[in-house]
Formats: C-alpha cells, structure tokens, sequence
C-alpha cells in the first residue's frame, strides 16, 4: 500500500509541476533507511535495542512482518502498529519532496504547499 501510494504522489507532483520523465524524482535505495519500522520503534522510544535485536531473531526464524512478530512478542499493539506504518509511508513521501527541493526543481514556498499532500495518498 505504501509503495503504491508513494508512486501516486509521485505522479500527483509530476503531473502539478509538468514533469518530463527525467525529472520525476526517483525512489532512493537509501530512502528507507531511518524509516523501517524497527527504527521508527526505536526513535519514538517503543522499544529498546533489546527487544528489537529479539524481534529480529525471531523474525528471520518465521520469516514474520516486523509488526505482526512485535504484536505477537507483545511488544507493540495492533494501533502502534497501524501508526508506525503510516509514519513510514509519511516520511518516504516528504524525502520526495526533500529531493525536489534540493534538485532546485521546487522551492521553499512549493515544499510548504506540497508538503500537506504527503497524507493524502
């Protein structure tokens, strides 16, 4: 869901701002990181490095999403969960627009009207 909703919003901006192909901004391979849910865990202190390096073991053994393995551990509930993903999705969208911005290919007052319509895809 995220993934589609990141390329709406790709498409939204290209179309807004007569994007050629060229120019569209492109998915960075480092664009996820800070943004996994792991990190976003840690970040907005849910969990400690403790019960993510658990976490992690256990998933790499079941081959479980991180959220539904947390949930099972009781580590996180089904809302936290809901939440860090749309915070996830939230934050890969702005660093389309933080690379808009630093291509010069929009400005500060463009970033301030696009930067509302990160949540609406």
């Amino acid at each position: 869901m995220a993934i589609r909703g990141t390329k709406l919003f790709i498409e939204y901006l290209s179309r807004e701002l007569g994007l050629d192909e060229a120019d569209k901004p492109i998915l960075g391979s480092w664009g996820r990181v800070g943004t996994t849910l792991g990190a976003l865990s840690l970040k907005l202190n849910l969990m400690d490095m403790e019960k993510i390096n658990n976490l992690l073991e256990i998933q790499e053994q079941t081959g479980g999403l991180f959220g539904d393995v947390a949930i099972e551990l009781g580590y996180l509930n089904a809302e936290e969960v809901k939440k860090l993903l749309n915070i996830q999705k939230w934050c890969r969208r702005e660093e389309i627009l933080h690379r808009l911005l630093l291509a010069s290919t929009i400005n500060e007052d463009q970033y301030r009207r696009f930067a509302p319509k990160v949540y609406l895809f």
